[in-house]
């Protein structure tokens, strides 16, 4: 079932629960395209690949296993737009010995779009570790070169902690305004401009005010994802 609204990154349309997309306007004269997915059940990501050589990181999916599965720098480097600070050789063997059935991703739901004409996407994961507590995160990723491929967009960075933070039925509720909720519905109207359309950045400002000057415990216990971090 597809469902649809209108969401402003400065302006974006927005499509919940489905691969298909619709309308993005990024600024003043780009038209782009949008999608919001959720992974129902979650989907699990785990160590499968064995060499650099399994992967051609077609989809963001592929890119997650990737990242996971990587045993060397020059697989790292491979698997990001920017090479970063070379990890250790402990970091590798931990790669190599770990139990692939206890050491996963597990992936709750993807944002892509286009950036200046560039595919993009953002993934909320929960990082799940043998004998430790899952850890949030939000992995940015955009397709270069022909292959997906992590990448820090300084541009996306509140987003994707947005993105992180917020439950799955307060996004849907703002974006689709299908909630029967009425502090999800307070949330729209704060953050929706008069043409009915989600802004970003409006919400990326309500985000901001749940934690300074100081921290609103009753919306954050409302909105937020309390696992997240």
């Amino acid at each position: 079932m597809k469902l649809q609204n209108s969401i402003v990154l400065i302006l974006v349309s927005f499509i919940c629960f489905s691969q298909n997309q619709s309308n993005i306007r990024l600024g003043v004269s780009e038209q782009n395209n949008l999608s919001f997915y959720e992974y129902v059940p979650r989907l699990k990501i785990k160590a499968t690949m064995n060499s650099m050589a399994d992967t051609k990181n077609q989809y963001p999916e592929e890119l997650m296993t990737s990242i996971l599965s990587a045993t060397n720098q020059k697989w790292v480097n491979y698997n990001n737009i920017k090479e970063g600070k070379p990890k250790p050789p402990s970091h590798f063997e931990k790669i190599r010995t770990m139990n692939k059935e206890e050491n996963y991703f597990e992936l709750h739901h993807k944002l892509s779009l286009k950036l200046g004409g560039i595919p993009t996407t953002l993934i909320k994961f929960y990082f799940h570790q043998e004998n430790q507590q899952p850890v949030s995160g939000c992995y940015v990723m955009q397709k270069s070169e022909g292959r997906w491929k992590r990448t820090a967009n300084v541009n996306l960075s509140l987003l994707s902690i947005i993105i992180m933070r917020l439950k799955s039925n307060v996004l849907e509720g703002i974006i689709l305004e299908n909630s029967k909720d009425e502090y999800i519905m307070d949330l729209r109207d704060k953050v929706t401009d008069n043409n009915g359309m989600l802004d970003i950045k409006s919400l990326e400002t309500e985000f901001l005010s749940w934690y300074d000057p100081q921290r609103n415990e009753i919306l954050i216990n409302l909105f937020i994802d309390k696992n997240a971090w």
